[in-house]
């Protein structure tokens, strides 16, 4: 049997970091994507044998932590196995590590499985082989996911965009890593100048429509720790917590 564990390699290219010469959160995440993609695909529940039951893998929370960003000009290697699952949701976690082997950081992961026509939650339980690659074994030492409170007082509004052509994915929504791009681009470059984004979480509460206003909210929680939500209206489509180090 293939190893429960998956090991992937992706290079910093400088076409894709920041002015810092260091990966961003966005590239990062979409290199996490790129790996969740090739596992579940070598191990028979990824993409192909999804669309061909009209299931498609939804992702509902990440939180991401990170002790260094990996710089410009070299490899940063992705490891991801899947942690858990039950009826309504699988928990995917992830390792990152230099090319020498040091870990610089850590990611867990929640997804659902949704019908294609419907959009609503299938049973991930009945997926082919997905419970065989289950691996408890690796550890993955950050705090669990968890939910993001709702901004009633004090939240003011930090940005706003309209869902265009380059922000959707296949389905047509708000691509999921473009949420995190509009996220991070409310704060002032200073900032990143002087601090790191050292723990980002996200829910994925619905999903961005193409032409839609969205606003970004943000209410500072504590001392570098910040609360963000997208609301399209009144509908939340997205909330995040982000803290700075």
């Amino acid at each position: 049997m293939i190893p429960t564990i998956g090991r992937y390699e992706f290079m910093i290219d400088a076409y894709l970091s920041d002015f810092r010469g260091k990966a961003t959160l966005p590239m990062i995440g979409g290199f996490m994507l790129q790996a969740a993609t090739k596992h579940a695909e070598e191990r028979g529940f990824g993409y192909s044998a999804m669309t061909s039951q009209q299931r498609v893998w939804v992702l509902s929370r990440m939180a991401i932590e990170l002790l260094e960003y990996p710089k410009n000009d070299t490899v940063m290697v992705i490891k991801t196995w899947v942690h858990s699952v039950n009826r309504l949701f699988t928990e995917r976690f992830f390792a990152f590590e230099d090319s020498e082997g040091k870990e610089i950081g850590y990611a867990k992961s929640l997804w659902a499985s949704i019908d294609m026509t419907t959009r609503k939650p299938t049973n991930v339980l009945e997926l082919f082989r997905l419970t065989d690659y289950i691996d408890e074994s690796k550890e993955c030492p950050i705090e669990d996911l968890s939910k993001i409170p709702v901004l009633k007082e004090g939240a003011a509004i930090a940005g706003s965009f309209v869902v265009k052509y380059s922000d959707i994915d296949i389905n047509k929504h708000l691509n999921s890593m473009k949420y995190i791009e509009h996220f991070v681009d409310v704060f002032d470059i200073n900032l990143f100048k002087e601090k790191e984004i050292k723990r980002f979480e996200i829910n994925y509460l619905s999903e961005g429509q193409y032409g839609r206003k969205i606003d970004i909210l943000q209410k500072k929680e504590e001392d570098s720790r910040y609360i963000l939500e997208m609301k399209d209206g009144e509908t939340i489509v997205s909330a995040t917590r982000i803290t700075w180090q």
